[in-house]
């Protein structure tokens, strides 16, 4: 009877740890991942950062703290105070969706000393999304801009 019981128990704790992270999974909320047409928009942050992705793949800037973004080949970010620039964006991978959007700089703007990359995370999909500049790789957080909603067409 011992040894039914201790196998009992042996089965059920595999099944048991499973069935916690499925519902681990559930709680969290949306997927944290976004589509292309999810991204294209005006996006804005605190102090006047702002974003604006089109759906060609291009993206301006404008307002965003220079300790906001870590760069892949600046060390310190260029220029003082807020940054501005333009240029290509796209989804990271090769799915329709991803958590992360990789920001790529042409050489205009604060960024005149020649071409950079930086990284947007997704912090939270749905209705109303919210991306953040990932500024440490050991933890989720950074300057944050949210989607504006869209209005639409006024008719006069």
């Amino acid at each position: 009877m011992k040894m039914l019981r201790g196998r009992v128990i042996a089965a059920a704790v595999p099944v048991l740890l499973l069935g916690g992270l499925f519902a681990l999974e559930a709680c969290t909320g949306p997927s944290g991942e976004l589509s292309a047409q999810e991204v294209a928009g005006v996006w804005k942050g605190s102090g006047g950062g702002r974003v604006e992705f089109v759906d060609d793949g291009t993206f301006t800037m404008s307002g965003i703290p220079q300790s906001a973004i870590d760069f892949s080949f600046i060390d310190p970010p260029p220029g003082r105070g807020n940054l501005s620039g333009r240029g290509e964006w796209n989804l990271r991978g090769d799915a329709d969706r991803s958590g992360t959007i990789e920001l790529s700089f042409a050489a205009t703007g604060s960024f005149s000393g020649g071409p950079e990359f930086t990284f947007l995370q997704v912090e939270e999909a749905g209705d109303r999304p919210k991306l953040y500049f990932d500024t440490n790789p050991d933890k989720g957080y950074g300057y944050t801009i949210r989607r504006q909603a869209t209005e639409p067409p006024r008719i006069r």
